[in-house]
């Protein structure tokens, strides 16, 4: 932090001795102490208060798209994916060959609907023997 060597540090010293005095030397280098670990806890919380709010923003989006997989809920995520690229798509579209880029996106949103459905399907047959465990 500062670069000080022992010619410094014994200056600074011969400086508060005199300054101070000898007496009251050691109560205010406690009160020095105490306030500086204080100013260092402040800003300690406040860094770990702006990490949390930045991670709770991030993490907020994340665990959403989580939970969307888990349910099956593809339709969404194919939406995002679409409001992403349609802009990429639509520029593309009169220097390429968009048919094939159309068929693709149809086969894409065609396997996600039957990957739902076929993850509908296996949470629904699920169900029963789960409850013929419980009984």
């Amino acid at each position: 932090m500062f670069d000080f060597g022992w010619q410094e540090f014994m200056m600074i010293a011969f400086v508060l001795v005199l300054v101070v005095g000898p007496k009251d030397l050691p109560k205010m280098l406690r009160s020095f102490t105490k306030i500086t670990g204080q100013a260092r806890k402040m800003a300690r919380e406040f860094s770990k208060s702006l990490e949390e709010v930045a991670g709770e923003a991030d993490v907020k989006g994340v665990k959403q798209m989580v939970a969307d997989l888990k349910t099956g809920n593809l339709e969404d995520m194919a939406r995002i994916v679409d409001d992403k690229i349609t802009p990429d798509v639509q520029s593309i579209g009169s220097s390429a060959d968009v048919s094939s880029i159309k068929e693709n996106i149809q086969a894409v949103q065609d396997a996600a609907k039957t990957m739902s459905d076929t993850q509908a399907n296996l949470s629904s047959t699920e169900t029963p023997s789960s409850e013929q465990d419980k009984a």
